[in-house]
């Protein structure tokens, strides 16, 4: 994508994202896109056409995916640690004979 093209109409942009127009469009509302760095107002007038820079939103999302995936491990790993805890063991050296 040449420099002129960075700012992208929606339609394009949810193509090259691989998603619908109606998720961009939600991601934009919920504020997952952040306005200036993701979308701007093409006409710089409220309410007019929206356009996307594609490149921002592929690095926002690939970062997020890697926190995602990094918070994800960690759970897991104090799941497992927890189940671990809940094993009982047997020791034999801890047995008593009266």
């Amino acid at each position: 994508m040449d420099s002129a093209r960075i700012w992208v109409p929606e339609s394009e942009a949810a193509e090259l994202l691989a998603i619908k127009n109606s998720t961009i469009r939600t991601m934009r509302r919920d504020g997952r896109l952040e306005p200036g760095a993701h979308w701007i107002y093409a006409t710089g007038t409220p309410g007019g056409p929206v356009t996307y820079n594609v490149n921002a939103i592929r690095e926002s999302l690939a970062e997020r995916t890697v926190e995602m995936v990094q918070q994800e491990a960690k759970r897991r790993e104090a799941e497992k640690q927890a189940r671990q805890q809940m094993v009982e063991t047997y020791d034999e050296a801890r047995v008593t004979h009266s």
